[in-house]
Formats: structure tokens, C-alpha cells, sequence
């Protein structure tokens, strides 16, 4: 018995600590800079495209939040799959598709940091890059509580910053009511330009499968699980309403768009100097790229744990840890090698694209349990079938967009 507890991983994360993780999972890096993409799109009318986006990321997250208490397994998205479908062969491909993202998302952050320092500090990205991720996997090796913690300094890191964003620059917010209705009255090009913005904007609330592989390693999570994706939710949404407000209400969209640290210069504008801004983004920055990491490893861990889709000694935990040290230092190398070798940024827009088809198969997944009556259970959170089937159709609506708009 001894031997086989040693091989679990440590329930450890409690419910508000999870609560923050989640925040820091959705609440990242991204509305640093992709404000003034989605800026350049819907124009004045940005907020509204998170909005809209935020309710086509919100149907996939309840389902999540509901497979996440009903199979708290660190496979997260490749678990649900398996369980509605029974086909190894698609739950190897979706444990794999996630895990693959994974790792270019961290990559791609692992290269935008090194640029982002090289401001700061002329550090090559021969050096930075490689000392960034041995730090963040060392971490995430160590034990979970560890990384949901160094996260938490990141994340509040990243809360401040938005703060002092909505504090130098929040009085502008007077003008925002008149600008969205010159923009809501500038022709029939808004609606499109909104349901671009809409695209970008929906990666800016993804991070909850992320999160549901935390499933075995967090205390009573049948109910914080639902609880943290929905706070996390909320949340983020109220920050990049209010902070695209903001924006657009200080900056011209095409002055937004035009340079790569909207906010910095949100804030430049305003009087003060925007530089502590970027020190904070970098922060953010390296939130994203340590909850890769530990997804991947879970992942990892699952699959060869459980259904055969990785070697079983890359499901290994370590008994002193309690993590699976070995699959998450093979996540480092991977990432490792691809922030230093590869085209990140071409990966970046596949990976994009692979996810959308993640979510098409989990909430497939959750709709089919429901029409079978398998998603059943007391003292589990339970949503309508129509929650996954809405999560199915904005799904396949934003590939459709991908596909049609690039």
C-alpha cells in the first residue's frame, strides 16, 4: 500500500489556492499586449468583443468545470474524451494535442520573455531563454504547492499592474458611452469588426484546461473545481472589459494597435512613466509558461499511468516531490528546444487551431454523457445539455472563422 500511494500525486492544493491558480491560468500576459490587436479590429467597440468572447469561452469552461468534478484526473481533457468514447486511439490524440500546445504556448512565452528582457537588460536569448525554463521546470518539479504559489506573486504581479492601469487612466472612462455609440453608429463594418476582435479575444479566456489537470491534487474538488473556473471567469472578464474601455477611451484604436506595449503606453500618455508596467508584464509572462509545464506533466503522467499512451516510467512520481519529476523535465527540454530551434510563431497559430478541435471533442464528450444518462451523480455540479452542445457550436464557429478569416 505503502508503494502504491507513493506512485499519487499529493492532494495538496486547497480550494482558494486553486481559486487563484485558475485566475492565473486565464488572467495572463495576453491583455499586455493583445488589447491592441483586438483594438485594431473592433476599434472603439473592443470591450464588446471580449464580451461576445466571453460568452463562447464560457460554455466550454462549465463544461470543463462539470467533467473536471465528475473525473478529477490529471489527464484532464484527454480523460473525458476516453471516458465518453471509449476509442483509445482519440484519447491519445487529445491527450497528445493538449500537451503538444502546451509546450509551444511555453516555448512561444519563453521567447517572447527573452525579447521582452533584451529592453531591460542585453541578455541573449541563448542564455535567457535556457535559464528562464530550468528555473520555471525546477519549480514546477519541486511540488505543486511550490508553483501555486510562485504563480500567485505573478498573478498579483499582473492584478497590480492592471490596477495602476485603471487608476492613472480610469478618468478617461467618461468619454468611453459617447465613443461606442460613434462606433455602434459608423455603418454595418462594426458588427464584423467585433466578431474579429471576438477571435483574438476567445484566447485570452482559455486556461481552464489547463486547470482540470490539477484534478487529483486539490482538496474537496467536486465543488472548489466549478467554483475557481467560474471566479476566474468573472474575473478576467471584468479586467479586460474595463481595461479595453480604458484603452480605446485614451488611445486612438489605430494608435493601439501600432505599438507592442498598449498599455505601457496607456499609462505613458497618461503622465507617469510606463516602465514598472513592463517589469510587471514580464512577471505575467513567466506565469503562462510554468502552468505549461505542469499541464504537460500531468498529461504525461495520466497517459502512461492509465491508458496506455505513454511510456509508464514517464508516469513516475517522485516519492519526495510527489510530482512527476521526469515527464516534467522532458516538458522543459521539449520547450527548451523549440523556444531555441523552431519557429514558434508559425507553431503558435497550429496550436491555435488544434485546441478548437480539443474543445469540439470535450464538449462532445460531456453532451453525449448527458444524452446517455452517464453524467449523473449527487453533490456534482450538473449543467443543461445545452451548455455543451452551445460549447460544441461556438467551437466549430470559431474554426469556421479561423479557416474563413485566417
Amino acid at each position: 500500500m505503502a508503494g502504491e500511494t507513493d506512485q499519487q500525486l499529493a492532494r495538496v492544493v486547497s480550494p482558494n489556492m486553486l481559486a487563484i491558480y485558475s485566475l492565473a491560468t486565464i488572467l495572463g500576459a495576453g491583455i499586455y499586449v493583445v488589447i491592441g490587436e483586438i483594438a485594431g479590429e473592433a476599434g472603439v467597440l473592443a470591450p464588446f468583443a471580449f464580451l461576445l468572447a466571453a460568452i463562447a469561452a464560457g460554455f466550454t469552461a462549465l463544461s470543463y468545470a462539470e467533467l473536471g468534478a465528475r473525473y478529477p484526473q490529471s489527464g484532464g481533457s484527454a480523460v473525458y474524451v476516453d471516458v465518453a468514447f471509449n476509442r483509445r486511439w482519440l484519447t491519445w490524440i487529445t491527450g497528445w494535442a493538449i500537451i503538444a500546445t502546451g509546450l509551444v504556448s511555453a516555448a512561444t512565452i519563453a521567447t517572447g520573455f527573452a525579447g521582452y528582457l533584451t529592453a531591460f537588460a542585453p541578455i541573449p536569448k541563448e542564455i535567457s531563454i535556457p535559464l528562464l525554463i530550468a528555473a520555471l521546470t525546477a519549480i514546477a518539479a519541486i511540488g505543486i504547492r511550490e508553483a501555486v504559489w510562485f504563480m500567485l506573486l505573478c498573478t498579483g504581479a499582473g492584478v497590480l499592474g492592471l490596477l495602476v492601469v485603471l487608476f492613472v487612466a480610469g478618468g478617461n472612462l467618461v468619454d468611453y458611452p459617447a465613443l461606442a455609440v460613434e462606433g455602434f453608429s459608423a455603418g454595418g463594418g462594426w458588427a464584423l469588426g467585433v466578431l474579429l476582435g471576438s477571435f483574438l479575444a476567445f484566447y485570452a479566456f482559455i486556461g481552464f484546461e489547463d486547470l482540470v489537470t490539477l484534478g487529483e491534487e486539490v482538496e474537496d474538488v467536486e465543488r472548489a473545481l466549478p467554483r475557481a473556473i467560474i471566479i476566474a471567469l468573472g474575473v478576467s472578464l471584468f479586467f479586460y472589459v474595463a481595461i479595453a474601455m480604458v484603452a480605446v477611451s485614451t488611445l486612438t484604436p489605430t494608435a493601439l494597435g501600432a505599438t507592442g506595449a498598449p498599455l505601457v503606453e496607456v499609462v505613458r500618455v497618461s503622465g507617469y512613466d510606463g516602465s514598472f508596467l513592463a517589469v510587471l508584464g514580464l512577471l505575467v509572462i513567466v506565469d503562462g509558461a510554468l502552468a505549461q509545464i505542469v499541464m504537460a506533466a500531468r498529461i504525461v503522467h495520466d497517459l502512461g499511468k492509465r491508458r496506455g499512451g505513454a511510456p509508464e516510467w514517464l508516469a513516475r512520481i517522485n516519492v519526495k516531490t510527489r510530482t512527476p519529476v521526469v515527464a516534467t523535465i522532458l516538458a522543459g527540454a521539449v520547450i527548451l528546444a523549440l523556444a531555441l530551434f523552431f519557429p514558434t510563431g508559425t507553431l503558435a497559430g497550429i496550436t491555435s487551431f488544434i485546441i478548437l478541435w480539443v474543445f469540439v471533442a470535450v464538449n462532445a464528450a460531456l453532451l453525449r454523457l448527458k444524452l446517455t444518462g452517464e453524467a449523473t451523480g449527487k453533490g456534482i455540479v450538473s449543467y443543461p445539455a445545452a451548455v455543451p452542445a452551445a460549447g460544441l457550436l461556438f467551437s466549430l464557429a470559431l474554426i469556421a472563422g479561423q479557416i474563413a478569416f485566417g
